[in-house]
């Protein structure tokens, strides 16, 4: 059965727009991790992270099967979410683009990311959190997988958030926010 043109068209319409609006959707932006089966590192940036649950404690992460990362997550079912500081954006760089993929884990402090084990993951030292899963479910949908994870380990920067607060972004950019009290 083959979509009417016109039908079509209006497909093509209202994933532009939704687009567009979800510019106008701030989120906090995170560097999500993983090791593949040889134990390299990989990573990307992302901005579908969620909480899923608090009991049992889960995270969601939606990554794009076209992304290096789909695979690795596949394979090793574990990820770890990395909450980027605002002072932290100069990260999204080599996260957010293929051609930069060799200086990932030479930029900022890493901590275990040229581990000799296998098992612990990449994690962003002064990040505002790091949160460590190992995935339950993985749901596809359109474009993406769902990541499902339950949480194993959680560590949160001691500085209070008016000091380090988070990276977020809005219609494409970076936004800071003002947490001063009022």
């Amino acid at each position: 059965m083959s979509i009417p043109l016109a039908e079509e068209a209006s497909r093509l319409d209202l994933g532009a727009d939704l687009k567009t609006a979800m510019r106008r959707l701030a989120g906090s932006v995170a560097i999500v991790t993983s090791r593949d089966a040889d134990g390299l590192p990989h990573g990307m940036a992302a901005s579908a992270v969620m909480p899923v649950s608090m009991e049992p404690p889960s995270m969601l992460v939606a990554v794009n099967r076209s992304a290096g990362l789909h695979a690795v997550l596949q394979l090793s079912r574990r990820y770890c979410i990395n909450l980027l500081a605002d002072d932290q954006h100069a990260l999204l760089e080599p996260f957010s683009q293929s051609v930069l993929r060799a200086q990932r884990f030479h930029s900022g402090p890493w901590r275990d990311a040229w581990s000799e084990q296998a098992a612990p993951l990449p994690w962003l030292e002064g990040a505002g959190a790091v949160i460590e899963c190992i995935v339950d479910d993985a749901v596809d949908y359109g474009s993406h997988t769902l990541f499902i994870g339950r949480v194993t380990d959680v560590r949160v920067d001691q500085a209070p958030v008016d000091r380090h607060p988070p990276l977020v972004w809005l219609a494409g950019r970076r936004t800071r926010l003002d947490l001063q009290s009022s």
